[in-house]
């Protein structure tokens, strides 16, 4: 997966938020603050859509033309996963590399108790299917 710009996140992330397919008009509307211009959204969808991180889903009415339904290509779990393995793809040693980002994440004063239960869950699962 490539990287994102600040613009393409926002608009991304509002995607997910939605959960819905949004029109570029719509995601003018939408987001807050922008950090683009309402002119330049065509633009930075088209460059999405050549990334693989929005999809055309459908087309509505709006006035005497159609406009393009985007929508999120992937989940924000899917997304994150991409990253961690874009991030560690340069290691030599995956599996090392895989522990140490678990141990930074599991370090973080923001894990909880549920979260850790479910990561035990998670890893008693692979091991069964090891």
């Amino acid at each position: 997966m490539v990287s994102l710009s600040k613009s393409e996140y926002e608009i991304l992330a509002l995607l997910w938020s939605e959960n819905r397919g949004l029109t570029a008009v719509e995601i003018n509307e939408l987001v807050k603050d922008k950090s683009w211009k309402d002119t330049s959204i065509h633009l930075i969808l088209n460059s999405m859509l050549d990334k693989g991180i929005v999809i055309v889903d459908g087309m509505v009415r709006s006035g005497r033309t159609y406009s393009r339904v985007f929508k999120a290509a992937t989940t924000p779990e899917e997304y994150s996963l991409m990253q961690v393995k874009q991030n560690t793809s340069f290691a030599k040693d995956k599996n090392s590399a895989m522990a140490n980002l678990f141990v930074s994440l599991i370090d973080s004063d923001e894990v909880n108790i549920e979260t850790i239960n479910k990561i035990e869950a998670l890893i008693k699962k692979k091991k069964e299917g090891l």
